[in-house]
């Protein structure tokens, strides 16, 4: 297993947690409809993962028949997402969210048979324990039953492309990958707005808001899906999701600095409780790795 990998994880999440903060900015600020500024979020993604593999050079190759897996993550996923986040708080998002790193590694048991070792089971439940402490720390409510269906919808359906999108990082890389994914991920928004008649076109929108949407795509987007490609490279899929739990952590973090809010008691055990965790967990990381190599051979 390569290196670097917990550190593209760390800047994933970092990034993902941004992105979250401005998308919710730009929802909150344009009052646009939340399709609409998806399908700007996306074109400013595929847009700028364009430029990216010309820039690199990197090739598309085969990678545009296994990038029908955007249609889960950011296609379904996030159109269910940013409906939720419309209707619900930023902090019930990000508690809802938390649950991600327990999905995964339960769905990659099911459908990959990759049995998650005891130990990274207590590692995934203290670091979303620490995370649901960070995100129920929030004050103020403004959630809805169905704004938090909503976001529990996308983090099923995110939870699934992790696992799926790991199986293919063997033979895609990983900046193609992300881009062929947004690609059909795109095609799947704007066949959804024409089928639902929704705003195809932002037309009421101005320069500065079309900035921002764009800037919240590239963030939330573009981004973490490369960074987080990238780690699937270097780790395996259950221990690249105990590090999904420091996105509330950054979020916070994130809310603090951008939107003003106090850090609370719980805002600080939570987070010393997922950084705890994900430290135990690379300790161990290496010790179960050859473990795991002397069985195979």
């Amino acid at each position: 297993m390569k290196s670097g990998g917990p550190l593209l994880m760390v800047a994933s999440a970092a990034t993902w947690a941004g992105g979250l903060i401005l998308t919710k900015v730009a929802l909150d600020v344009t009052g646009a409809a939340p399709g609409s500024v998806l399908v700007v979020q996306l074109v400013a993604s595929v847009s700028a993962l364009a430029a990216a593999c010309a820039v690199t050079g990197a090739g598309l190759g085969g990678a545009w028949k296994h990038g029908w897996v955007g249609l889960l993550e950011p296609g379904i996923a996030y159109q269910l997402a940013l409906a939720g986040l419309a209707l619900t708080s930023a902090a019930n998002a990000s508690v809802l969210g938390s649950l991600e790193p327990v999905m995964v590694p339960l769905i990659a048991w099911m459908l990959l048979r990759q049995r998650p070792h005891p130990r990274l089971l207590v590692v995934i439940v203290g670091a979303t324990a620490g995370s649901a402490l960070v995100s129920f720390s929030t004050e103020g409510g403004g959630g809805s039953w169905a704004g938090d269906g909503l976001v529990v919808a996308s983090v099923a359906a995110a939870a699934v492309y992790v696992v799926v999108a790991s199986r293919q990082v063997s033979t895609v890389a990983p900046l193609p990958a992300a881009l062929t994914q947004h690609v059909w991920a795109l095609g799947f928004v704007i066949a959804c707005q024409l089928v639902l008649a929704g705003p195809l076109l932002w037309t009421s929108a101005t320069a500065g808001e079309l900035l921002l949407a764009a800037g919240s795509g590239i963030l939330n987007y573009a981004l973490p899906f490369w960074l987080y490609l990238t780690a699937l490279t270097r780790m395996p899929v259950a221990r690249a999701a105990t590090y999904l739990t420091l996105i509330p952590i950054f979020g916070v973090l994130g809310a603090v600095l951008v939107l003003g809010e106090r850090v609370t008691w719980l805002d600080l055990i939570g987070g010393v409780l997922v950084v705890g965790c994900l430290l135990a967990d690379a300790r161990t990381a290496p010790v179960n790795n050859a473990m795991t190599e002397v069985r195979n051979r």
